[in-house]
């Protein structure tokens, strides 16, 4: 069909299409593609264009009440390809204890099992071009550790977690851009933002979508399926202010809506002394010819369950001194706002900007995802060649924590309106005790396992971990056997309503400590395969 700047082009009143898919990041271009693929015309609306834009990008402006989220820091992208325009790249799966009720962890557990999601894992890993799962099992990964990381996984605590990144991380906008642009099955709106979610007269189902454009142009479009594709906050908004058949907002009967909003806290926490001679190639990372890859030291599914702890992991990373630390973040603060397009405007205060006194990790983005990959290559190669340090080494502790879910951490409506006129966001991010609590619990255990192997000693923190946010916004929109407990089922269909989906981390009921990309574009896959099999 044709990609339109609805800013430019004359908009007709309606717009009729098969599905209409609402966001243009991963999961909606994902969607988007695999359903033209199979025979079914899609409208994608995208409330951006092709690159960023101060009016539009400001629409995303929130209200923030809860734990500190970084501030200046633009963790949303509106515009064409979504915040994967931001994205460092790393990709991870999430284990089978995520999916599982665990007694210790309230409100845990998907209503559908791991294999469900895994089994679109493989073509999630092509979409986002990584590295192929097959030659990294743990099998294979167990022969290539150094004695020193296997003595850590031998006592049975703690498990290897695998990141992985692609040559480069995956920008979905200029990626399938073109692919988008040929479709004849797809029509692609751009600067065309949706407005409201309108229902039949009964309320149990969409008769249409309105959207209007920053100058006022506005249209309606009719399709027989709906899918919110719009991110984890943005995708609980458009429910809430679509309230015309439910005064609590679409799918908000039993105040769901919004609520469980889950981040993944991060925390530089306590340093690792390794012994002279120690080596840890694989937790450090390594490049492969298609990508790199890293293991994180993860707590085993028998660990969590006999301490009731959270689905955490930590990785090393090198110490620095305090200048470094204060020079580093800045450059690469700058690096990820002027090398990932994450610009838009003046929205970045360079001045009022000063991360050297924000408590975040001191590596922000490591040598492997700041460094191109051919670069990357080489920095491995040369420290591989290069003479071992003769004195003890020392690394940092970084703990990439599950977030439990919680219905105090949430998403609402505030009183002030955006220049489209819809309530904008307040956020109420609450990261529980419990988060800690498996942090100072997980740090014993290393300490201990680091001094049982003779790998080397842990220095623990003294102080209440200082977490940053992750930019991972899941849960808000939760996927539940019942609507009392959810707004999606297991179809991710929202409760209650014939032909409405969603899409996105929205519907992570628990999100374990894995980033979400990947997941993402599975469920979006499986998305697909459903919305394939129940076209009328």
């Amino acid at each position: 069909m044709s990609i339109v700047d609805a800013r430019c082009a004359e908009l007709p009143p309606q717009v009729d299409a098969d599905v209409c898919v609402i966001g243009a990041g991963a999961a909606g271009i994902t969607l988007a593609i695999e359903l033209a693929r199979n025979g079914v015309d899609v409208c994608l609306v995208e409330s951006g264009g092709f690159t960023p834009d101060e009016a539009t990008q400001s629409l995303y402006d929130l209200e923030s009440t809860g734990d500190a989220v970084r501030s200046n820091y633009m963790s949303r992208a509106r515009y064409f390809g979504g915040s994967c325009n931001l994205w460092a790249g790393r990709s991870m799966t999430l284990n089978p204890i995520d999916f599982e009720p665990r007694p210790w962890v309230p409100d845990s557990g998907w209503p559908i099992p791991h294999a469900e999601v895994a089994r679109h894992y493989p073509q999630a890993f092509q979409a986002l071009e990584l590295p192929a799962p097959e030659r990294l099992r743990a099998e294979v990964l167990a022969g290539r550790m150094s004695l020193d990381e296997r003595s850590l996984f031998e006592g049975g605590e703690f498990t290897p977690t695998l990141s992985l990144w692609a040559k480069s991380a995956m920008r979905f906008g200029s990626a399938f851009g073109p692919a988008l642009r040929k479709s004849r099955r797809i029509r692609v709106l751009l600067n065309l933002s949706v407005t409201s979610i309108d229902l039949n007269a009964a309320g149990s189902a969409v008769e249409s979508v309105s959207a209007a454009t920053l100058p006022g142009a506005r249209t309606r479009i009719r399709a027989r399926r709906v899918v919110l594709a719009c991110g984890g906050i943005e995708n609980a908004r458009l429910l809430l202010v679509s309230r015309d058949r439910h005064p609590n907002g679409i799918g908000n009967d039993t105040d769901r809506v919004g609520r469980y909003f889950m981040d993944h806290p991060r925390a530089v926490f306590g340093r690792v002394h390794l012994r002279p001679g120690a080596t840890i190639p694989l937790l450090r990372g390594r490049p492969l010819v298609d990508g790199k890859f890293q293991l994180g030291i993860g707590l085993s599914a028998a660990t969590q369950e006999r301490e009731r702890l959270l689905n955490h992991y930590v990785t090393f990373e090198l110490q620095t001194s305090e200048y470094a630390e204060a020079r580093y973040q800045s450059l690469v603060q700058t690096m990820k706002v002027v090398l990932r397009r994450g610009y838009a405007g003046n929205r970045w205060d360079f001045a009022r900007s000063n991360v050297t006194r924000i408590p975040e990790m001191i590596y922000l983005l490591s040598p492997k995802e700041l460094m191109p990959h051919f670069v990357y290559r080489a920095y491995v190669a040369a420290r591989d060649i290069l003479p071992r340090r003769s004195g003890p080494q020392t690394y940092v502790a970084v703990y990439f924590c599950e977030q439990p879910p919680d219905p105090d951490s949430r998403v609402t409506l505030a009183g002030e309106t955006d220049q489209l006129g819809l309530p904008r966001t307040r956020l109420h991010w609450k990261i529980g005790s419990e988060v800690t609590a498996s942090v100072r619990r997980m740090q014993e255990l290393l300490g201990q396992a680091l001094e049982r192997t003779g790998a080397g000693r842990l220095e623990p923190a003294v102080d209440e971990p200082a977490y940053t946010d992750a930019s991972h916004h899941m849960g808000t929109t939760r996927m539940s056997a019942s609507p009392r407990d959810g707004v999606v089922d297991a179809d991710c269909r929202v409760h209650g309503i014939a032909n409405l989906y969603l899409a996105g981390s929205s519907v992570f009921p628990c999100a374990g400590h894995a980033n979400p990309t990947l997941t993402i574009v599975a469920l979006a896959l499986r998305l697909a395969g459903h919305l394939r099999e129940q076209r009328v």
